[in-house]
């Protein structure tokens, strides 16, 4: 079947085969691609990752796999081959207005957002220590440590569909997407359920959980159904560690740092706030072109979307990619060395 249109993302397009109603589902694919995104830019064309398509339809499967197996409704309709997999589609509402109470068939125009742990990298630590807000004003009940495992886990909610994305209340979010106090109550059981496979999951593997979201559509019977993907190295954030107070990211998070160490982060938001100040919408005007991924960052990036697929799949991909792909904490120790070189470099 040819697709009547195509969304083109970072790191996955949609194909649209058939068109969702306003009482009956559409049908679609999603491809996963070999590129990622960072700090809002949009696909990185000069660094792809090499398999990091077929790495992350693995984890993304099994993870709406493991959904089904709890009764939890999801959109996921099945593999098309390595790199396709197809989905359900609901209705996109028009960004920046509430939708209506007892809507049905749409997407909730909101992200779902859970930490376990808080990462160095948090921004709730950024605010805190810029002194924009306190952790009592950001719902914490104790100061958040870097690396340390939360009294509970923390939901927050982000907007979806705006030019950008932005933190919002738990009222916010639910004026928002047309729910009631008692959707929204069920909405965040929700997210702790899918938040319970996934860090119990991936423990298996080696990997600690340290926060991630989830984006949920209401089907054609008004019930709650996970959409987009769940538990990939791109969603959520996962550190392996490996040896006494020394943690290394294993998720998209890896590259992020690469770019802040070599001072690109910087330069990005510059180019932003030069924009805002001169009321642009296009900031990457006044920003430089990402610099090329080394070729020893791409390789070992590309192994660790593959190593984190078979630790979570069981699947046998790098044998059957021809490729040999070592265990999980020794790729995960290089990770380790390879970051702090950089950084030492760049200090």
């Amino acid at each position: 079947m040819m697709a009547i249109r195509v969304h083109e993302g970072s790191a996955k397009n949609t194909l649209i085969f058939k068109e969702a109603t306003e009482d009956s589902l559409g049908t679609g694919a999603f491809e996963f691609l070999d590129y990622f995104s960072v700090f809002d830019w949009g696909r990185f064309l000069n660094s792809p990752i090499k398999f990091k398509g077929v790495a992350m339809a693995a984890v993304a499967k099994k993870y709406f796999e493991l959904l089904d197996k709890s009764g939890i409704k999801t959109h996921y309709l099945g593999m098309k081959d390595s790199t396709k997999m197809s989905i359900s589609l609901v209705n996109i509402p028009e960004a920046y207005k509430n939708v209506p109470l007892n809507s049905k068939n749409y997407l909730l125009p909101i992200e779902i957002i859970f930490r376990i742990y808080t990462h160095p990298e948090s921004s709730d630590l950024r605010k805190i220590k810029r002194g924009e807000k306190t952790y009592r004003e950001l719902g914490y009940e104790t100061m958040p440590e870097p690396n340390k495992k939360l009294p509970s886990v923390k939901i927050s909610y982000s907007t979806k569909l705006e030019a950008r994305d932005r933190v919002i209340t738990k009222e916010e979010a639910r004026a928002l997407s047309g729910l009631t106090s008692a959707e929204m109550d069920e909405l965040e059981e929700l997210a702790l359920k899918v938040n319970k496979i996934i860090t119990n999951h991936c423990e298996k593997a080696g990997l600690i959980h340290y926060d991630g979201k989830i984006e949920v559509a209401k089907d054609v019977e008004g019930e709650f159904m996970i959409v987009d993907v769940v538990g990939t190295l791109d969603e959520d954030r996962f550190m392996v560690k490996i040896g006494k107070d020394k943690y290394v990211d294993f998720s998209k998070q890896f590259l992020r740092n690469w770019y802040i160490a070599n001072g690109w982060k910087a330069i990005v938001n510059e180019a932003k706030e030069r924009a805002e100040e001169r009321g642009v919408k296009d900031w990457k005007r006044f920003c430089s072109e990402p610099p090329k991924l080394p070729e020893k960052i791409s390789k070992l990036v590309s192994e660790m979307y593959l190593t984190d697929a078979e630790a979570r799949t069981g699947e046998k991909i790098g044998e059957r990619l021809g490729v040999k792909i070592r265990p999980l904490k020794q790729v995960a120790k290089e990770m380790y060395d390879v970051q702090e070189a950089y950084k030492k470099q760049n200090d």
